[in-house]
């Protein structure tokens, strides 16, 4: 049998039908079960006109109906085009256009949010087990998926990968992850991103089980977080959840990938886990995954590698003329192989800037991968920088151009940057008409940038801040000077603040202010979380403090329902979550900590 992205979970599933196959908050779905409903949702589809070389968009929430869609659309033959039903509709409507989608899978739930043009399919209780068209058999060159990343023009573009890329990638991990525990994988990736494919395949395709979660940061609200044993994660998302004491218990391997990662976080990693393997991995989409992969020992001292390429790609460290650098000397990284993607949908022009002709192999093909690397004399590879404007933020693949395009384009902005300052998107923009000189925030032309842009861009590709400047800074050739952009200024607090009035909200004004390291008596009631500096992974920790302080479980997806703290405190009491003996604790707290600061700063004579 020609071996292809999901034919070997078939295989599993006709061995071990009654083995578990997913663990969602839905339930438990074994081999069979899965096998049964992809395979009578794939003729289906066939029969709707889904084949060889015919894409099919997938718009589903994180249910198992989305790995039954996934697996339908490959058995019919065709390719998965993953649409995320939180992105926004023009976004959705562009990658149904662009990837020229005309065969949509969704759900009665995701209805609503499919763009409009293409036939939908609705996966529902309503779908027969009658014999249907039986799928064309599909083979290793014919593409799996088409992953959208964000764009230097201002649009993204698609990645076509094929089967055989994908099958030579789950060869090496099972070279790579030899003896480790594959018996429960997270599944915490967006399939918009390609870490999916290794959370989901490496599973199915090997006999394990698929522990299907919203995001990482919900890892500690699953029903059966205890089942996993294998996580895949990005080294920020780790750091916030080691902060919450919540990984899985029984957690055994850990991969990292999506940012550089440091050995503090692999030190912490071995002490405060289960763990007792961990690996980095790296490669961009256009090499299917991962083009390099290694383990990472415990008790090293020096900053990880990003691993030794894998076995079926091609990999050199090239100069601006394409001639090989010795190891020690950094250079662009330039990558080939099984892997290798087909090249950008209907970007000829970008496909043949960046799939160069490879002088080392005739015929062949090879990826500019826009990084800087160095080869190390035992054969791995260290991560150094990017030659260009993209860069990866929580595991996000962001090319600032779009987001500065964007920008631009609304009617309010004449020039526009963006950058990253830490583990936030800022945006920097020249206001069209205003005179004003200075750097400063202004939360109401925020407000109304932000809302644009939301409705365009995904949400970790809307800067959490925006500063206004007089001008953009310029290098002596006239160009913009990145370096240069400011930090943003502080947010002016001068203005009428809605204090803490309840127990409750005076309790809760304590919690956020340890967690975003501000005063108490400064934070705005109505301000949200996210506003002051908070992100999803300190919602982690925040519903862990909040669960112990209140007596009451508290779960992130309520914080995402009440964003500050007068709703969380309304919602508590109403709940009859803050217990008099609670507030009373948190305000003796409150009152001693600002009396121990105040006398802090008489010392030394602030």
């Amino acid at each position: 049998m020609t071996k292809t992205l999901h034919s070997e979970f078939v295989e599993h599933a006709v061995k071990n039908p009654d083995a578990p196959a997913v663990y969602s908050d839905a339930g438990v779905l074994t081999y069979g079960d899965l096998d049964e409903r992809s395979r009578v949702l794939a003729e289906r589809l066939v029969a709707d006109g889904a084949g060889p070389g015919v894409p099919v968009g997938i718009c589903v929430e994180r249910t198992p109906d989305l790995l039954v869609g996934i697996l339908a659309i490959l058995r019919a033959g065709s390719c998965y085009v993953p649409l995320d039903p939180k992105y926004p509709a023009e976004r959705l409507a562009f990658m149904v256009r662009d990837s020229g989608t005309r065969l949509l899978l969704t759900t009665p739930a995701s209805r609503s949010g499919c763009p409009a043009g293409p036939t939908v399919v609705v996966l529902d209780e309503t779908v027969t087990t009658e014999p249907g068209e039986q799928p064309v058999p599909v083979v290793p060159g014919d593409t799996a998926y088409v992953i959208y990343t964000s764009g230097s023009t201002g649009r993204p573009k698609g990645v076509a990968i094929h089967h055989s890329g994908c099958v030579a990638m789950l060869s090496e991990m099972d070279r790579i992850l030899e003896g480790c525990d594959l018996s429960g994988v997270a599944a915490a990736s967006s399939v918009c991103f390609d870490m999916s494919v290794m959370e989901i395949f490496a599973a199915l395709c090997r006999g394990g089980a698929v522990v299907l979660v919203e995001s990482a940061v919900h890892l500690p609200e699953s029903r059966y977080a205890d089942k996993i044993t294998h996580l895949n994660v990005v080294p920020s998302v780790m750091n916030g959840l080691l902060d919450a004491g919540c990984l899985p218990a029984n957690l055994r391997t850990v991969v990292f990938g999506g940012e550089p990662l440091r050995r503090k976080l692999v030190d912490r990693t071995y002490r405060e886990t289960g763990a007792d393997r961990v690996f980095n991995a790296y490669g961009p989409t256009e090499g299917t995954v991962f083009c390099s992969f290694g383990p990472v020992p415990e008790g090293e001292t020096g900053e990880p590698s990003i691993g030794t390429p894998s076995a079926g790609a091609r990999t050199y460290v090239l100069d601006e003329n394409l001639k090989r650098l010795p190891a020690g000397v950094p250079g662009e990284l330039y990558i080939g192989g099984a892997g290798l993607a087909h090249g950008y949908v209907n970007r000829p022009r970008t496909t043949a800037e960046r799939f160069v002709p490879d002088p080392f192999l005739d015929g062949a093909r090879m990826y500019r991968t826009g990084d800087i690397v160095t080869l190390t004399d035992d054969g791995e590879l260290r991560f150094g920088g990017r030659t260009d404007h993209q860069v990866k933020l929580r595991g996000h693949r962001i090319e600032l151009e779009e987001v500065e395009a964007r920008l631009t384009g609304c009617p309010e902005v004449r020039e526009a940057a963006a950058a990253v300052r830490g583990n936030r998107l800022i945006g920097y923009v020249v206001p069209e008409g205003d005179s004003r000189d200075g750097v400063r925030l202004d939360a109401g032309l925020q407000a109304a940038l932000t809302g644009k842009l939301t409705a365009q861009l995904p949400d970790y590709m809307v800067p959490g801040t925006i500063v206004f400047l007089s001008a953009l800074p310029l290098a002596p050739g006239g160009k913009l000077d990145r370096t240069a952009l400011p930090e943003p200024p502080a947010a002016d607090t001068s203005g009428p603040l809605t204090a803490a009035g309840t127990p409750t909200e005076v309790a809760l004004a304590e919690i956020w202010g340890q967690l975003l390291d501000l005063e108490p008596a400064s934070i705005d009631v109505r301000a949200a979380f996210y506003d002051l500096g908070g992100d999803s992974l300190l919602l982690v920790r925040l519903a862990r403090l909040m669960t112990r302080r209140f007596d009451r479980r508290v779960r992130v997806p309520d914080l995402f329902s009440f964003r500050d703290i007068s709703s969380l405190g309304r919602w508590l009491d109403e709940e009859s979550g803050a217990t008099p003996e609670v507030v009373q604790s948190a305000r003796l707290r409150a009152h001693t900590r600002r009396a121990a600061l105040r006398g802090r700063g008489a010392a030394t004579g602030r």
